[in-house]
């Protein structure tokens, strides 16, 4: 495994060898294997009993156990490891896949990350990832005013005042772990 940071870390890549592959294989078919017991436990539940859904599915597991590394999931799981994280890693309401790849292979190129901290570093580089590093930290130590905008209408003076102090802390703390990630990988 070769992992290529970035300097925006949710850009950061990973290149896996075929012992990888094996590990992902594994993952792979211990999900479809678990789908498969739970499929066939509501099968046993039914009555009456239809032995030919039953049968179907048992015919499924030889096909898992002869999956090898060159299988489609195992490869469509090894491209989400070349994309940005996007989803629950990063405050936006979707899984992310690269972080269940990785995760296929115990590894995190954001580890430590608070999901908050990663969607401001995220804004920080801009739509299109077009900053440095070095620009993302400016914007980031540039402190909001925090004003109320138009999103918050619904809730209080009082309500938004009370979360300003944890978006405070969330965008220090995300300050601070982008300057260690820059100062780890020599950015």
């Amino acid at each position: 495994m070769k992992i290529n940071w970035h300097p925006n870390p949710l850009y950061s890549t990973i290149e896996i060898d075929d012992r990888d592959r094996r590990m992902m294989l594994l993952y792979v078919q211990n999900e479809e294997y678990t789908e498969i017991l739970f499929d066939l436990q509501d099968d046993l539940e039914q009555v009456p009993l239809n032995p030919e859904v039953m049968t179907k599915r048992v015919a499924k597991w030889e096909k898992i156990s002869n999956m090898d590394i060159t299988t489609n999931m195992v490869s469509q799981w090894e491209t989400f490891l070349t994309d940005s994280h996007c989803g629950d890693c990063t405050c936006v309401p979707a899984g992310c896949t690269k972080c269940y790849a990785e995760g296929m292979l115990d590894v995190s190129t954001i580890e430590g990350l608070g999901k908050h901290q990663a969607r401001k570093i995220m804004g920080a580089f801009g739509m299109n990832n077009e900053r440095t590093i070095d620009e993302a930290l400016e914007i980031m130590a540039i402190k909001p005013d925090y004003i109320k905008t138009e999103v918050w209408r619904q809730f209080t003076q009082e309500y938004y005042d009370s979360q300003v102090p944890r978006w405070e802390s969330e965008r220090l703390s995300a300050i601070k772990w982008l300057t260690e990630y820059k100062q780890k990988h020599n950015f």
